[in-house]
């Protein structure tokens, strides 16, 4: 790695030859016209903009790349070319010769390397940047930056100068000679500052003000960081990430589009594959899953570990890609709607995607030797399943973890030998304390909605269908209006999947009338028992056959319904897991729980 500085000029340089890239990994442009103007800002009181990481391009580290986001217009009214060294840099090419530069990917920097080339080459597609030089004179001392103003382009004639010679084309400010006269004749000529024609020292004042902070501008270093290719892909990652200012993890998806563009190209891959099954889209779910479970696949092939790491993905060939891609999205499907099948809607109450990539590599295997998938429908591994997720932090398996996991389902499938069930550690505190950014609140709630056949108010039936709300039965509102904002609000054990319409129905209602409402309405029908079995499904505790039943969704008794309903969301877990729970109750309330 080294590091080095380029002057603007010939930063813009690189940039109109395009030998500055993009790599396709890359995100597009997308700063604000705010964001631009602080930069320049910025440069224009030499106060320091980040450095800019960049790889040069070698042939056995291709990475497909498109240009900077920049319109280059040789036939503007300004387009000559700019030195590529700055005031202090030696010449190193003759006059006119175009520097002898290979061409080099911008890994971190693109929205500062873009911003100054739209800015400084005239370059933006439908604007152009202007500098107001009564602007600058009024607050460039207070630090603000709308002396940078901008106006709609034409298609032609867009002018050095406008508006009385007071805005100044930005480009225009890294030609000394001309920026320098076109300054001193808005000064001294424009009529707009009749204070200086007794004072003619003043505006000698003004004009060198504006002068010398086009000479910071032209003078700017940019501080470059140059990555050694020798490296490797897979370590020019690491330092990117690490260096990266914004901590932005470069995903293997995207560095693989990059990698093996254009042939086969991943991007339009997976979108056919997204396309084609709808339960791709429904989970968000990532192309670099079906790399992971190419590479699994592979591994076992090769007799070799199975391997899920970026390094083995980047390193897949190019015709076992096309050979598997399509066989391989249908597995990764199929998994998807088996947890689809298991109380999982979408990917916020997916608990665990890594987990779905060992069973689509099983299922992936068994399918390309013609072998049945009976093994996926089996009560076992959905004791397995639920097992796995109910772990706390198991949304983030390691890629050991999944080559783990694809091992011995792979065993299973094959050969019938149970793998490992993991201990599911819950007591009813940790439950009452589970909130929806918690792994083991998604499971939960996939085992509720797994379990639960009709809708708590309306009656109507549940299906993986159903547009669903994630209801508080004590309504928050409620709870605040009357000064109760506690911990329990938002808790696992005051919320209820129930349909989008009964939700909207019930507002912010007080869940004692509610509740009265629906032991009512089933009494008078004759349908307690329907009732009875619905509140079994929710885990909601009581009889509503006992007439007082309601009184218990009263707000001081709150915190004793969350008790209550723990314990009862314990027993649903023991129902599901078996004797893979091992809680670490009190003996009365095992008792209460059994009872």
């Amino acid at each position: 790695m080294q590091t080095t500085t380029y002057s603007l000029g010939k930063l813009l340089d690189r940039v109109k030859r395009g030998n500055l890239t993009i790599p396709r990994f890359q995100r597009k442009f997308i700063w604000h016209n705010s964001q631009v103007k602080s930069l320049v800002d910025s440069i224009s009181r030499a106060y320091p903009v980040g450095s800019l990481l960049i790889l040069d391009k070698k042939p056995d580290l291709p990475l497909a790349a498109r240009a900077i986001e920049a319109v280059i217009r040789e036939d503007d009214e300004y387009a000559e070319p700019y030195t590529t060294h700055g005031p202090d840099e030696p010449e190193d090419v003759d006059a006119g010769d175009a520097p002898s530069e290979v061409e080099s990917y911008i890994l971190d920097g693109q929205q500062r390397t873009t911003s100054i080339a739209r800015v400084f080459l005239n370059s933006h597609p439908t604007m152009v940047y202007y500098f107001d030089l009564r602007q600058i004179l009024e607050i460039h001392d207070h630090e603000d930056p709308s002396w940078i103003r901008t106006r709609y382009r034409r298609k032609k004639n867009n002018p050095e100068r406008r508006e009385n010679n007071r805005l100044l084309r930005a480009d225009v400010c890294l030609d000394q000679r001309k920026s320098d006269i076109y300054v001193s004749e808005y000064i001294e000529d424009s009529g707009e500052f009749p204070e200086f024609d007794s004072n003619r020292q003043k505006g000698r004042e003004a004009s060198a003000m504006i002068k010398g902070i086009f000479e910071t501008i032209r003078s700017y270093k940019v501080p470059i960081v140059s990555l050694d290719p020798e490296h490797g892909l897979n370590s020019i990652c690491r330092v990117f990430e690490t260096i990266n200012s914004t901590g932005t993890r470069l995903r293997t998806f995207e560095l693989a589009v990059a990698r093996f563009y254009p042939d086969p190209d991943l991007g339009e891959l997976w979108e056919g594959a997204i396309e084609e099954h709808d339960v791709l889209k429904r989970f968000d779910a990532d192309g670099e899953r079906i790399l992971q479970i190419i590479s699994l696949a592979e591994s076992t092939r090769r007799e070799a570990y199975p391997e899920t790491s970026r390094g083995a993905l980047l390193g897949l060939e190019k015709d076992t890609i096309r050979r598997e891609w399509a066989n391989v999205a249908q597995a990764l499907a199929a998994s998807y709607g088996w947890a689809r099948s298991l109380g999982a809607r979408s990917r916020d109450t997916l608990p665990n995607h890594n987990v779905l990539v060992a069973i689509s590599a099983v299922l992936h295997m068994r399918a390309s030797q013609g072998l049945d998938n009976e093994w996926l429908d089996s009560e076992f591994l959905r004791r397995w399943y639920y097992s796995k997720v109910l772990q706390a932090g198991s949304s983030q398996a390691s890629n050991y973890r999944i080559g783990q996991d694809y091992a011995a389902l792979l065993k299973y499938a094959e050969e019938g030998e149970r793998p490992q069930v993991a201990e599911v550690a819950l007591n009813k505190e940790v439950i009452q304390r589970l909130r929806p950014n918690d792994v083991r609140y998604k499971s939960l709630q996939c085992i509720f909605a797994h379990t639960t056949r009709s809708d708590l108010i309306s009656g109507g039936l549940i299906d993986s269908d159903s547009r669903l709300h994630d209801h508080h039965i004590f309504p928050k509102s409620f709870l605040k209006k009357h000064g109760l904002e506690t911990a329990l609000l938002n808790g696992l054990c005051n919320r209820a999947y129930i349909l989008e319409a009964s939700n909207l129905r019930i507002g912010d209602q007080e869940p004692a009338v509610y509740m009265k409402e629906l032991a009512d309405r089933h009494r008078q029908e004759g349908t307690l028992g329907a009732l009875r079995r619905k509140l079994s499904d929710y885990m909601i505790p009581g009889d509503p056959g006992d007439d007082a039943w309601a009184a218990n969704f009263g707000l001081e008794r709150f915190e004793a319904f969350c008790s209550e309903r723990a314990l009862l969301i314990m027993q649903r877990v023991r129902e599901v897991v078996g004797d893979s729970l091992k809680p670490s109750l009190s003996d009365d309330d095992l008792a209460d729980v059994d009872g």
